[in-house]
């Protein structure tokens, strides 16, 4: 593994949908996360949109620090501990972005940088179970002011 993915890493979550002509290889990783191996991040990134879906970036990074050097075994606990500081949200991706290996007194330690992704075909980041396909009805102006209590003026 490089010390600096040049075209980030993607783990995708078991049962994510893909637009069904593209084809994308995963492999399993950890318990409902797969990692991506047929497409780096940009050509995904391209092909999704291609296909008329959308795959977002959200702004702000996660951090994981783990014991050990830059291996796939020290990748997974990585990607348990970013998973246990953001995994309650809803989104179905995410890419590692960065990966600094050092040293301290000889004791090999890996820092991993993470964004969360969506791949979903609509254009809003809204999770399905909010979305709003009616509006309440809006009660009437007479029966609102009648509910409003009279005010009281001195002149």
């Amino acid at each position: 593994m490089p010390d600096s993915p040049k075209d980030g890493i993607i783990f995708i979550r078991d049962g994510t949908p893909f637009p069904p002509s593209l084809p994308v290889t995963t492999d399993a990783f950890i318990p409902n996360w797969r990692i991506v191996t047929s497409h780096n991040r940009s050509t995904l990134a391209r092909s999704i949109e291609r296909c008329d879906w959308y795959f977002f970036y959200l702004a702000g990074d996660i951090r994981a620090t783990v014991l050990g050097g830059n291996t796939r075994k020290v990748l997974r606990k990585a990607l348990k501990a970013i998973l246990a500081k953001h995994g309650n949200d809803h989104l179905n991706s995410i890419e590692i972005t960065a990966i600094v290996s050092r040293r301290i007194l000889g004791i090999p330690f890996s820092t991993f940088t993470a964004h969360s992704r969506q791949i979903q075909q609509r254009i809003a980041l809204i999770p399905d179970s909010t979305v709003v396909f009616s509006l309440p009805a809006i009660p009437a102006v007479e029966s609102v002011a009648k509910q409003q209590p009279a005010l009281a003026s001195r002149s």
